[in-house]
């Protein structure tokens, strides 16, 4: 026998024998004193049933944020949800809303691409849907820089003043009278964006009425086909269910009609712009986001704007702001007229900072802060996208301890994060005092309050959408006194919500204005 071969096979056993040894005494450790290697992150909790196919999208109900504000009584302020064939977690707490919002921002940063906004963003290409990248920065700078930047939403003061009159006009012939203050506050909302986003009027002046028709149809159906959840966003590997359901069927047609009223109005525009450089015509010189577009189209871009990309970001400005913005101006009067302390409050202060010899402006805003903390108060109780846009994690995270994989979906419940009694004194009192000498604004700083969202995916067009909130309400309270219908009872009144692009009342504000003599204050 070859002695070295011998060796050789008695070490290995021997190192066989040993290695065995080892596992086992390092096995039996574990059995008495417990493995002491860091755990690994568990998944959240679940709420039980998950039914086959479906998950839990039987617990969803026509009021989204308010069944996952009782998911999260019961299971805490993360919890995983399998909504159909999509993994996803809701957040429920300013400190988990911080951690995925600012600490793990670039991992949250993605959008899913929603059946409805791949047809009518014309594949995702605005700002809200487009996928994180290259574009979607470009656009954002854009968005920040071109259009609702400070200096742009100074620029439209002329629209919203000029809104605002025929609105207070239209009231003055209705003094004393019942008004439906809902359907009000969605026209304004829908002719200021209209006018500043395509430079005419919602429903326009100097058009057929065929014209005025097809624009309001086209514009409305897009709004409601973009509102709320659709059953085809939770089975993306199903395209049929969009089919079954007809979903798709109504997005084919409204692109259709979408694309033709968009081409119809950038024709316009180039034709403006045509007799612009003709005949320096100063009337024409006033530019909407649609003309800042096609201009910026132009420059050396890293990724180049296509017509459809251009059609898109301006849809998404115009979309985004008229139901966020209704919304807001409803609840606000809503509260108001449901708190006489708070509605004279406001009152006397728009008053006392408007000079009789004035006529009040926006100049006269950064004055008005009770004003401004009652927008604030009616937003953290009322807030117009309570469920904030969704988001998408691009990969595996930890997050406060549990496992989160990547193409989860997010959403962050902002109702509940507006009404915890944890963050809030008396969370459910309408109080506007909470917010005067407080530093809480409306951007993401304090997570707490996430009117806009927040982190890089936060609404860009908070400032213009403010602005117009401002305005409205200072010059509704200045020139207005306001009650209810004859035997309505405020504190009886009916504050159940209607789910969609924003959260608005079910049943519509009524109010009776009278025309206010000055000196009353």
């Amino acid at each position: 026998m070859d002695c070295n071969g011998s060796t050789t096979q008695m070490l290995s056993l021997l190192f066989l024998f040993l290695f065995t040894i080892l596992i086992y005494i390092k096995r039996s450790h574990k059995h008495r004193h417990g493995d002491l290697s860091p755990p690994q992150p568990e998944h959240p909790p679940s709420p039980s049933p998950r039914l086959p196919i479906i998950g839990h999208l039987h617990l969803l109900t026509a009021m989204p944020h308010h069944a996952l504000a009782d998911l999260a009584r019961r299971l805490g302020p993360i919890f995983h949800l399998q909504l159909g064939q999509v993994p996803t977690i809701v957040i429920s707490s300013p400190r988990l809303a911080r951690l995925v919002l600012k600490t793990h921002d670039h991992v949250f940063a993605n959008r899913p691409q929603l059946i409805a906004a791949r047809y009518l963003s014309f594949g995702c290409s605005d700002v809200t849907f487009s996928s994180y990248g290259p574009y979607w920065r470009q656009a954002r700078r854009i968005c920040m820089t071109e259009l609702l930047g400070s200096k742009r939403v100074g620029s439209f003061r002329q629209v919203r003043e000029e809104e605002m009159a025929r609105l207070l006009g239209v009231l003055r012939s209705l003094s004393g009278s019942e008004v439906d203050m809902s359907k009000i506050f969605f026209g304004l909302a829908n002719d200021v964006l209209c006018r500043v986003a395509f430079g005419k009027r919602f429903v326009a002046e100097g058009f057929g009425e065929g014209d005025k028709s097809h624009l309001v149809r086209v514009l409305t159906e897009t709004q409601n086909l973009l509102a709320g959840f659709s059953v085809g966003d939770f089975f993306p590997r199903w395209e049929w269910v969009n089919w079954v359901t007809g979903l798709e069927r109504r997005l084919q047609n409204n692109l259709v009609s979408l694309r033709s009223v968009c081409d119809e109005i950038i024709g316009d525009h180039v034709k403006k712009r045509e007799r612009r450089i003709i005949s320096l015509d100063a009337d024409d010189d006033r530019e909407d986001l649609l003309d800042v577009l096609m201009r910026v189209q132009q420059e050396d871009l890293e990724v180049p704007i296509t017509d459809d990309n251009l059609k898109a970001l301006v849809l998404d400005m115009f979309v985004a702001g008229t139901d966020t913005t209704a919304a807001t101006l409803e609840w606000t009067m809503t509260e108001l007229a449901r708190n006489p302390r708070v509605m004279k409050k406001a009152q006397e202060e728009v008053c006392r900072n408007v000079p009789t010899s004035d006529k009040l402006g926006e100049g006269h805003l950064h004055d008005l802060h009770y004003l401004k903390a009652v927008i604030k108060e009616t937003m953290r109780l009322h807030p117009p996208v309570p469920l904030l846009v969704p988001r998408e994690s691009m990969e595996r995270c930890v997050l406060d301890g549990y496992e989160v994989p990547a193409r989860t979906r997010v959403l962050i419940n902002a109702y509940v994060l507006g009404r915890d009694s944890e963050s809030w004194d008396q969370p459910l009192e309408f109080r506007p005092e909470r917010f005067e000498g407080s530093d809480i604004d409306v951007k993401d700083q304090d997570f707490r309050f996430l009117p806009f969202g927040g982190g890089r995916r936060g609404c860009p067009g908070f400032a213009f959408g403010l602005r117009t909130v401002e305005t409205s309400l200072a010059k509704l309270l200045y020139h207005f006194n306001w009650a209810w219908p004859p035997g309505a009872k405020a504190h009886g009144m009916d504050l159940s919500e209607i789910f969609g692009l924003a959260t608005r009342k079910k049943t519509p504000l009524v109010l009776v204005p009278t025309v206010r003599q000055r000196q009353e204050f």
